[in-house]
């Protein structure tokens, strides 16, 4: 069985979002061999913007946070506060370093397992047929044509899954429509897809 997925799959994982235990189930069976997992390699570039984000976000907060302790440490009656809250900045960029360890072993475990589809011209250009067609953003446009690109080259009879949990982007019934299609399952949250993995393995 083939699964698709795209960057959230790798944000749920390195961020340890609600659905982290399915992401991991899902990433288990394809360290198994019990299924194949797909992704185009587009999608691992939005995880570490992400994070960097984040990560930048907490910097800035964390350094505030420490110019306003700074202050509040000269006014006695603030004392108590200062004392509960000194370990806060330095957590915030702890957190950072967590996030970004754990981004690169997902990545690293991915890589090692999955099959990584390439945009060449023809997909991008699909893509942009899909922006339109879909309303769909560039990024997410560019994922779905690789996604179909290679559901062309799979025999029909072979069960496949799609794991996307960007609703909105890819709210358009005609999606799943065109995913159906080809014998691919549309699932809008990990749960979901591993529960359909499961009883497609288990036949």
């Amino acid at each position: 069985m083939i699964v698709y997925v795209e960057s959230n799959f790798v944000l749920e994982l390195a961020l340890g979002q609600e659905e982290t235990a399915s992401a991991e189930s899902i990433l288990v069976l394809a360290e198994q061999d019990d299924i194949e997992v797909v992704y185009p390699s587009f999608a691992l570039s939005e995880p570490f913007a992400t994070v960097t984000q984040r990560e930048r976000e907490r910097v800035r907060l964390s350094n505030s946070l420490k110019d306003t302790l700074r202050q509040l440490k000269r006014s006695e009656p603030h004392q108590r506060v200062v004392s509960d809250l000194q370990f806060v900045p330095a957590a915030l960029i702890d957190i950072g370093k967590k996030e970004f360890d754990l981004l690169q072993s997902t990545v690293k475990r991915l890589l090692n397992v999955g099959k990584s589809l390439e945009i060449n011209g023809a997909s991008f250009e699909q893509a942009l047929v899909y922006q339109l067609l879909f309303n769909l953003s560039p990024q997410d446009s560019i994922i779905y044509s690789a996604v179909i690109a290679d559901l062309l080259l799979k025999a029909r009879s072979e069960s496949k899954c799609f794991i996307s949990r960007d609703k909105k982007a890819f709210i358009d019934p005609s999606i799943g429509y065109e995913l159906s299609s080809y014998n691919c399952h549309y699932s809008t949250s990990f749960k979901e897809g591993l529960s359909f993995i499961q009883s497609i393995i288990m036949k």
